[in-house]
């Protein structure tokens, strides 16, 4: 009897392979999907930005713990340096910041190597480097977001030319990463700055004190040196002219040295306006909670700075120099006027 067999899943009918066709390629692996990375340029700017702020960082540090003097034209860094808001957890905030541009800079130098190598392993480290990435820029662009407003409510406008120049470079680090992410890298990253943005702001809430709204802090021991702020700027002779007339008529501007208008103020007048400018310091023995205002500027009823009294007019906060000419012209006039 003849046998029959079944067909099983092995029995496929099919022409024998021919000696000559070729055989199958057993070296070929899948090719690895990959997306372009994000443009080196790019990351080798944050890279120099984060070393720069690393720099920065790290003197601020150095003056925070051994209570060094910083490098400042004005003293408005040395006291953001010693408010309460120089520290984090009773550790300097600088050092917090020395951690973070450190990261960064770290994760950008790791992502520019990853980037030059096309491998799997590079490929992964990539993304997770991108992550780093986001995540460190947005906590230092959140916490200088923060810094600039703590230095405008809690501090009354104190300037801090260091804490100008952090916001400066973190800014400039989201701006240069955000805008060389792709739409579909935005997606995959967008989480982790967002994580580390409310991480941050978390912290900065918990680790810094919070007194009530519309207060500004002044803790009963702190005092601020007197420090005259240096006017480097070249005086116009249209300056010149103003800060001449402004004696001729005994006009006088009442401010503080830790007065950030007030500075701005002078800037406009220039350094050697300024050599003959009818300037009165209210705080000539510096600043504490309860110090007394010098007796010229309590006579002249100062609430305000800068205060200006020309012609027997009282005038709060800055001015052009067109508004200077104009109350000159105004009290020259009254003053050539006869008498009645």
């Amino acid at each position: 009897m003849p046998i029959v067999r079944s067909a099983g899943p092995d029995d496929v009918s099919r022409p024998a392979p021919s000696l000559s066709d070729p055989e199958p390629s057993t070296s070929s692996a899948p090719a690895v999907a990959t997306e372009a990375p994000i443009n080196p340029s790019n990351v080798g700017a944050v890279l120099a930005l984060a070393t720069a702020g690393l720099v920065e960082t790290t003197y601020l540090t150095y003056v925070k713990v051994f209570d060094a003097t910083v490098a400042c034209p004005t003293n408005g860094c040395e006291s953001v340096l010693a408010s309460p808001w120089g520290s984090l957890f009773g550790l300097p905030l600088p050092l917090f910041g020395m951690l973070a541009y450190g990261a960064v800079g770290a994760a950008a130098a790791a992502y520019l190597r990853q980037a030059a190598d096309g491998s799997a392993e590079a490929v992964a480290g990539r993304r997770t480097s991108a992550l780093a990435l986001s995540g460190g820029v947005a906590a230092l662009a959140t916490t200088s977001a923060v810094l600039m407003t703590i230095l405008q409510t809690r501090l009354g406008g104190t300037p801090c030319l260091w804490c100008y120049l952090s916001a400066v470079l973190s800014a400039s680090m989201a701006v240069t990463l955000g805008t060389s992410l792709s739409g579909k890298q935005v997606k995959e990253n967008a989480p982790a700055a967002v994580a580390a943005a409310l991480a941050t702001a978390a912290a900065l809430y918990a680790g810094w004190p919070h007194p009530g709204a519309g207060q500004v802090y002044v803790d009963d021991d702190f005092f601020l040196e007197y420090k005259a702020p240096v006017v480097a700027t070249e005086s116009s002779s249209r300056a010149l002219d103003l800060a001449a007339r402004l004696n001729a008529v005994g006009a006088r501007m009442y401010g503080a040295f830790w007065c950030s208008h007030c500075f701005e103020q002078k800037e406009e007048f220039g350094a050697a306006a300024m050599r003959q400018f009818p300037y009165v310091e209210c705080f000539p023995n510096g600043w504490r909670k309860g110090e007394i205002i010098a007796p010229l500027c309590e006579a002249a009823n100062v609430r305000a700075f800068p205060t200006w009294v020309i012609g027997g007019k009282t005038i709060e906060g800055e001015l052009l120099l067109d508004e200077v000419e104009r109350e000159l012209a105004r009290a020259e006039a009254a003053a050539a006027a006869p008498a009645p």
